[in-house]
């Protein structure tokens, strides 16, 4: 028998300008007998959530259940951010990235967050429909991966290396793809793992993929999104309170996400990253989103954070990822501000097989990485010998290498072949060298490769700027 329409709600809620990067929670009532429910969410002067736009409103939103609005606690039914105003919830299936379960009766909390509220002020109106009977949708078909094609990449030129982009979105949050999707293009384009982090996700994607046989190995992670900064974590299974922008509230989702063993990444501290506003006030993280998206998309700002890091004896991990939320779209490097491109940037880390998800986040804590602008980049291994750093760069003819350290650049080379290797004594690199990195330009001087550090001398091993 379908389930008995219920009353229908209307509820309402304003925010003023000067309101503007607050959240609210704004309480309603479900009845019994509620096996689904859908919410329209409609509010003025509607303008894009991109950092660059302004004059407008832009309206987050998110959920919690009769279980309550807990830091960590079981209430948490997801966040669409702005990216979703028809929202059903049910026992069976709900519009992603919200948590399908039991609509148990009691007192449910939206969360509304005012991202950007314009000179008029942000009026918001939701109706609630209980009980609509909205249709679950069929399950996507995944297809057999003997019927895909992969792509066809120079092989790495050292043992127990692997490709792959630990930042990408899915329709679990702002994204366009499913993370079945997600994972066939990663294997299409010749990566071994995949990180998926959709922001604030309230499930994780690991019962959504393809496992098994050659499909590339899932990281399962989330962007912790705030209004004063993104930071990613990977290898928990959980949701990290990102309604408290306060560095205290943000410290705070930090070391919950230290205790349960995760590793934890500062995100494209740059303009329009969304920046970092909480300067060096938070501790607690292990590695710097040095490269996200296209090269020429103001990285450098963020490679000087991070350097700026390695400088102050802070053994940080230099990472990056894609950041890709449409696989579609069209993209090219050539233009900066063109949308983003799975595995460009290729996180490279060399870890033992099996490969495993545990295998390459230990990898990472451990600087065994480096950075390629695309899968079929070029490759730098730097390696220390006794008294002297060894850097080989793979498939990068053509490209400059440069050596760098504490105090700049300290050596540089033309590279002139696709496997090519440098001996640079120590005692000749300059006095003060606590570390050196690699990086590999360009025929037009952006940056093709990026290595992390080896470090020379005993210095602070803080894990946190």
């Amino acid at each position: 028998m379908p389930a008995q329409k219920k009353t229908p709600l209307t509820l309402t809620s304003r925010f003023e300008e000067q309101e503007s990067g607050t959240l609210r929670h704004l309480p309603f009532e479900v009845p019994k007998g509620v096996d689904q429910f859908r919410m329209t969410i409609s509010y003025n002067d509607q303008i894009d959530s991109i950092p660059t736009a302004s004059g407008g409103n832009t309206l987050d939103i998110g959920l919690f259940d009769q279980q309550g609005t807990d830091t960590g606690g079981p209430g948490f039914r997801g966040w669409s951010g702005s990216n979703k105003l028809d929202i059903v919830i049910g026992k069976n299936w709900s519009t992603p990235p919200y948590a399908a379960g039991a609509i148990k009766p009691g007192t449910w909390n939206l969360l509304l967050g005012a991202y950007k509220v314009g000179a008029n002020g942000l009026d918001v109106e939701i109706g609630i429909d209980f009980n609509p009977d909205v249709k679950t949708p069929d399950k996507p078909v995944i297809p057999d991966i003997e019927s895909l094609d992969r792509a066809d990449l120079p092989a790495a030129g050292e043992r127990n290396w692997f490709r792959g982009d630990l930042h990408a979105h899915s329709l679990y949050s702002d994204g366009s793809a499913t993370p079945a999707e997600l994972v066939v293009r990663a294997y299409e384009s010749g990566l071994d793992f995949i990180g998926i982090t959709d922001h604030n996700r309230a499930q994780s994607p690991a019962d959504l993929v393809p496992t098994g046989d050659d499909w590339p190995v899932l990281v399962p992670g989330v962007e912790v999104t705030t209004y004063a900064g993104h930071f990613n974590v990977w290898g928990t299974d959980t949701w990290y309170d990102f309604r408290d922008a306060s560095p205290e509230g943000l410290q705070a989702s930090m070391d919950a996400a230290n205790a349960d063993g995760g590793l934890v990444s500062i995100n494209h501290p740059k303009p329009f990253g969304p920046d970092w506003a909480y300067g060096r006030d938070i501790k607690g993280f292990q590695t710097i989103e040095v490269w996200n998206g296209w090269w020429d998309r103001l990285n450098n700002v963020s490679l000087k954070v991070w350097e700026d890091a390695l400088r102050r004896g802070e053994r940080i991990v230099g990472v990056g990822g894609s950041d890709v939320h449409h696989l579609d779209e069209a993209s090219t490097p050539d233009n900066p501000l063109s949308p983003a491109r799975l595995g460009w940037p290729t996180l490279w880390v060399q870890a033992k097989k099996p490969l495993t998800s545990e295998a390459i986040l230990a990898a990472i804590r451990a600087g065994r990485c480096f950075l390629s602008d695309s899968p079929s980049g070029p490759q730098i291994y730097l390696s220390r010998e006794d008294y002297a750093v060894s850097a080989r760069v793979v498939g990068g003819s053509g490209t400059a290498l440069a050596l760098v350290g504490a105090s700049g650049i300290i050596a540089t080379e033309a590279v002139t072949s696709d496997d090519q290797t440098w001996s640079f004594a120590i005692n000749v690199l300059g006095k003060g060298q606590t570390y050196v990195r690699a990086q590999i330009h360009g025929e037009h001087g952006g940056f093709r490769a990026l290595s992390n550090p080896i470090w020379l001398k005993d210095s602070d091993p803080n894990t946190g700027s």
